[in-house]
């Protein structure tokens, strides 16, 4: 049997391998916001700098249920006799104190449950930041490729309009076959620019994603948005916004602070137990006993530490009410943004875009017979791919804002209950 390959089976193993080399090319990751999000999220330093801060809670609220650690004294005294040697003696001496915190480690423990509380609203609240920033390159990149396909389209449609091609059978006048001349390279343009815009809004997205530089990927296409979820219904979900909630906690961590600082105006007592032996006289004697000591607040009554842990309750209190007031307004508003928007979209393509393509396509009949001239086909095509623009930036406004109304509500993709493109 001869070890030969035929030319023609190279051939055919080299269009194979040029094959799977165009397809493995030409296959591109579809990516949903769902999943842009999931990415984001786990690669994000954002998230990394929130998961510490909730660890290093975690850590004060360890060291918050400690004890402090009990003292072991050691003493040892030798004295000699003078002369002869008598009225000597020998003392030793050990002792253990241990500092009882009594309430001050309880208030302590309470304020630093309320903190570790408030880094992880704070952590759930920076996830819902992510989100609306992954939302926003995500939706600008779907705007950016919908433009693109729009300019292609364009293109597409004036290079078809040409002396002697399948739409076009009549004379044309110098004024017409300039104008016409003008579409095209408006068309050609109008692709160079959409696809800079595309490769700004992609290297965004592929930076929130931390995609690798070689991976091909597309998004879904822009679609309309529904109607949002009634505002009253928003405002009931408000009080669990991690934004509130983790004003609450601080607010809460502020009065536990009071009452540290209020039992810091007495110093733990300290219990000491000792065991003493002496030698004195040539007689040895042993002896044990308790010891208690409690600081006397003559002086320092930590009365500065209260007056400035009730300031510090007052600030929270105010910070709360101004979390409060400004998520309450900036909801109100991008739920209003967001209807107007939904609704200009749907009149937009009823009033707008649909008569636009209606009028293109008869303008394109009428001018393949001759009964429209070049220049009212130029004005229509310019109106209708202008009218079909301004439809997808309605669009893509819309889940922006649809993006935003879900930070000021605190919600999130991830609950399942906002719509989702």
């Amino acid at each position: 049997m001869s070890g030969k390959i035929s030319p023609s089976a190279v051939g055919r193993l080299l269009i194979g391998l040029w094959l799977a080399a165009t397809c493995a090319h030409v296959q591109a990751q579809a990516w949903t916001l769902e999943a842009s999000i999931e990415r984001a999220t786990a690669v994000a330093p954002e998230m990394r700098v929130a998961e510490a801060e909730t660890a290093a809670r975690a850590g004060e609220l360890k060291q918050a249920r400690t004890w402090p650690n009990p003292m072991v004294d050691l003493r040892t005294d030798e004295k000699l006799g003078i002369e002869d040697g008598r009225g000597g003696y020998s003392l030793n001496q050990v002792s253990i104190s241990q500092s009882i915190p009594l309430r001050r480690l309880a208030h302590q423990r309470r304020a630093a449950e309320a903190g570790l509380e408030s880094a992880r609203e704070e952590q759930r609240h920076r996830r819902l930041l992510v989100e609306t920033q992954v939302a926003r390159a995500y939706h600008a990149l779907q705007l950016a490729a919908e433009r693109q396909r729009v300019a292609e389209e364009r293109l597409r449609f004036a290079e078809g309009l040409r002396p002697g091609g399948d739409r076009l059978v009549r004379y044309l006048s110098p004024l017409e076959r300039a104008r016409l001349d003008i579409l095209r390279e408006t068309a050609r343009q109008d692709v160079a620019q959409a696809e800079g815009k595309w490769s700004e809004a992609d290297a965004k997205f592929r930076t929130l994603l931390a995609l690798p530089p070689d991976e091909r990927h597309t998004t879904i296409p822009l679609a309309p948005v529904a109607a949002p979820t009634a505002l009253s219904s928003l405002y009931k979900r408000l009080t669990a916004h991690p934004a509130l909630r983790t004003a609450q906690q601080t607010r809460e961590a502020s009065r536990a602070a009071v009452d540290v600082a209020r039992s810091q105006r007495f110093a733990d007592p300290t219990v000491s137990v000792f065991r003493e032996r002496d030698f004195l006289g040539g007689a040895r004697r042993d002896y044990s006993g308790v010891m208690l000591g409690v600081q006397i607040p003559l002086w320092n009554r930590n009365d500065g530490g209260v007056v400035r842990a009730l300031a510090e309750v007052d600030r929270a209190d105010a910070l709360l009410e101004v979390q409060r007031r400004d998520l309450e307004s900036r909801l109100r508003q991008n739920h209003v943004r967001l209807g107007r928007l939904i609704e200009q979209a749907e009149q937009y393509r009823t009033r707008l875009l649909v008569p636009a393509r209606q009028l293109l396509e008869l303008t394109r009949k009428g001018f393949a017979t001759g009964e429209q001239n070049g220049l009212a086909l130029v004005d229509a095509s310019n109106t209708y791919f202008e009218a079909q623009a301004r439809y997808l930036e309605l669009l893509h406004d819309a889940w922006v804002e649809a993006a935003e109304l879900r930070l000021a509500a605190g919600t999130s993709l991830a609950d399942g209950t906002e719509e989702k493109p």
